[in-house]
């Protein structure tokens, strides 16, 4: 009898192992006998170096703030979400009871790390030589843009366009607010002699072979007016590195863009091209208030000018206003990599078609 029990026993431990194994065995949902759990997705990093003339903010010591100041340098560390979307600014929403930023759904900028000046250049100096092709984008950011929004939009706008060099920050003083125009057109002007001597301390400090310089709105009345200075100052050798000017949603009096800036840009030999569209609301606004047409106004007032490639990009999206089209729709975003890729003229880039004006040649996106 006890001998029965004892080889019952030894049955069962049997067919439980033989259960056990099978089980491993098996494809049940979620278990693996061999795969280790998959970590999920974190938010991608983004580094922008920044040069400011901004006063630090005197609420948190950290960001700067909209007052002048003296220059400050370093880098903003910016954390992209790993669904993030091309040409979408995930940002917190109200109507989602969203109060406050989380880096698995928004971009955020994590953290600003304030260096000096001889440490931002040799980090600047590194991070060049270590890029394809010694290349470095300068972005001078618009009206209406406050230091943290500006970081956030410069790192959305070089992750998508996959630029594989540093990309340096130019931010002045803006209000960061539509009520501050008019103090943003003063500060604008005002730091366009910080900006060029930026430009001049890259030339003599950074060996770079490729410098792709990008503004947008009134930010290239500070990238126009500080080339044509620098222009004036330094040898003509001495800006063949500057590979492409890129002037987007240009907030800059028409004519004084067509007699004065571009005729200077062009002697330079710098391949400029300017984004245009008329259905650009905050330069409609602009051109109500200053009661003349704005360099990026598109329709009948498209500017084309000798030396320049002007297109027409009113058939792309750009937001509320219609006017960060530069970073929100995917044909502009695929031409301006291209643009900065390659370096190819407009009648070479696929996505757009000429169009002979009596004024001259300009260039739409094809449909």
């Amino acid at each position: 009898m006890l001998f029965l029990i004892h080889r019952y026993r030894l049955l069962a431990v049997f067919l439980i192992a033989v259960l056990v194994a099978g089980l491993s065995a098996c494809s049940l949902p979620g278990i693996s006998r061999d795969a280790s759990p998959e970590a999920a997705p974190q938010p991608r990093q983004v580094d922008i170096f920044f040069a400011t003339d901004r006063a630090p903010d005197p609420q948190s010591g950290q960001y700067f703030g909209t007052e002048r100041g003296e220059m400050s340098f370093g880098i903003t560390h910016v954390g992209i979400p790993p669904g993030h979307v091309m040409g979408r600014k995930e940002q917190p929403s109200v109507f989602k009871f969203q109060w406050s930023p989380d880096e698995h759904k928004h971009i955020k900028v994590r953290d600003v790390l304030r260096l000096t000046r001889d440490d931002f250049f040799r980090r600047l100096t590194r991070a060049v030589a270590e890029s394809p092709d010694g290349k470095i984008m300068i972005f001078v950011h618009g009206y209406n843009m406050e230091f943290a929004q500006a970081s956030r939009d410069v790192a959305q706008f070089a992750n998508d366009l996959k630029f594989s060099g540093p990309v340096l920050l130019f931010s002045w003083p803006s209000q960061g607010s539509l009520t501050g125009y008019t103090v943003d057109e003063t500060n604008a002007e005002w730091a366009q002699a910080d900006f060029v001597e930026l430009l001049n301390s890259m030339l003599e400090t950074v060996a770079a072979q490729n410098v792709y310089l990008v503004a947008h709105s009134m930010g290239n009345r500070i990238l126009g007016r500080g080339m044509t200075a620098l222009a004036g100052d330094r040898l003509p050798g001495d800006l063949i590195v500057f590979r492409e000017i890129v002037m987007i949603a240009p907030d800059i009096d028409a004519d004084v863009f067509r007699l004065d800036i571009a005729p200077r840009l062009a002697r330079t030999g710098i391949h400029t091209t300017v984004y245009a569209s008329s259905n650009d609301r905050a330069l409609m606004a602009s051109k109500a208030f200053h009661g003349y047409a704005r360099a990026g106004d598109a329709g009948e007032g498209l500017l084309v000018v000798d030396g320049v490639e002007t297109i027409d990009a009113s058939s792309v999206s750009g937001g509320l206003l219609g006017h960060s089209y530069f970073a929100e729709d995917r044909r502009i975003m695929e031409d301006i990599f291209s643009l900065l890729q390659t370096s190819q003229r407009a009648d070479k880039r696929f996505g757009l078609e000429a169009v002979d004006s009596p004024a001259g040649r300009h260039w739409t996106f094809r449909k």
